[in-house]
């Protein structure tokens, strides 16, 4: 069996493992990914990931994770548009089923510094939320340590959230955000990454969400890569029966087409 052969059928082995062990917290949910780590299109461009298994007869299970990406560039001004879901079934029954989407706009003052403005929109079962929209405007400086790292920025954000629970319960939030993103080539279609965000309320220091992920991102064809992270979101003050830390190790395929 040829290596490229036995690498694929490995690739696709691991695969489900994004469906089962992905964070189910709030906090990626809040926060679009920065536009310096995601691929640099000369125009326009979309990204889309995907994992997941199915299982029918003595065990009955279900999987999915998926996530798209849209952004157009046009000058000075750079458009994002981003959805992603997880959906788990075991024995006809849903235990997670989350969904987001949000809008990402960038506009570069200047090479390394840009402002921002997004919107996001969540539901998500496991943690009794039946909707949040968070909205926020930032300043973001990158470009940093180079020409050592591919991606090292620092940025900061005005960010309330307004969220509505299964249990009635509606809580309106102003937090402010502190993020930091890098990403070091290790060779030429291979590298390491790491993003980080903390997000406390203006008003209690003590209700925050902190949010580390890392990964290992590869390539194996053209356009497509296969990714392995490793993730961890920690909530100060959940609700009743909710558990404050995810921890999730997932995989899955990476697919980007544009314009470079």
């Amino acid at each position: 069996m040829k290596k490229p052969f036995r690498l694929t059928l490995f690739i696709f082995a691991l695969i489900p493992l994004s469906a089962l062990a992905a964070p189910i917290g709030t906090t990626p949910d809040t926060r679009p990914a920065a536009p310096q780590e995601r691929p640099q299109w000369k125009d326009n461009g979309f990204s889309l990931q995907l994992g997941g298994n199915y299982l029918k007869g003595n065990v009955d299970l279900f999987n999915l994770i998926s996530s798209f990406s849209f952004n157009a560039n046009r000058g000075q001004h750079q458009f994002f548009a981003d959805a992603s879901n997880m959906a788990a079934k075991n024995q006809g029954s849903f235990y997670m089923n989350r969904a987001s989407g949000s809008a990402l706009y960038a506009y570069g003052l200047r090479e390394n510094f840009n402002l921002y403005a997004y919107s996001t929109q969540a539901f998500d079962q496991a943690i009794k939320l039946d909707y949040r929209h968070s909205y926020g405007i930032g300043a973001c400086l990158h470009k940093l340590a180079q020409p050592n790292f591919k991606l090292f920025l620092l940025s900061v954000a005005l960010a309330p959230e307004n969220e509505w629970y299964q249990q009635g319960l509606n809580k309106f939030t102003v937090r402010s955000m502190f993020r930091a993103n890098a990403i070091l080539p290790l060779t030429a279609n291979s590298e390491l990454g790491a993003d980080s965000f903390f997000t406390p309320a203006l008003r209690d220091a003590g209700d925050y969400r902190l949010f580390g992920e890392g990964y290992w991102k590869t390539g194996i064809a053209e356009n497509l890569s296969f990714k392995l992270s490793c993730a961890n979101e920690y909530i100060s003050r959940p609700l009743p029966g909710i558990r404050n830390n995810d921890l999730g190790v997932f995989s899955s395929l990476v697919f980007d087409w544009g314009s470079k």
